[in-house]
């Protein structure tokens, strides 16, 4: 993460920007000539794009459950709403 001058916090912070902000937009946005980042519309597609993908991802594994042993995967399904319960009821593991 970079460091931000006091005038940069201060702009930031006028302009309703994070730093987290200033490292998503590095790392999406189109570098220029020198050391600057142009936010542009077609990087913005391409984030919602592949933000788009991910949540329909999301979406599709709702409810799938995956059974471990080891570090061998077991079995994986899709799990019905009262599997889900007893599943929960039964208590959860810290990750």
């Amino acid at each position: 993460m970079l460091s931000l001058t006091r005038h940069a916090e201060v702009r930031l912070s006028q302009r309703g920007l994070q730093d987290a902000d200033i490292a998503f937009l590095m790392d999406v946005a189109t570098p220029l000539a020198r050391d600057e980042w142009l936010f542009t519309n077609a990087d913005v597609d391409r984030a919602v794009a592949r933000h788009k993908r991910e949540i329909q991802r999301i979406e599709r594994l709702r409810g799938v459950k995956v059974v471990v042993a080891g570090d061998v995967v077991v079995t994986a399904y899709h799990s019905r709403p009262s599997d889900q319960r007893r599943a929960l009821r039964r208590g959860r593991h810290a990750r």
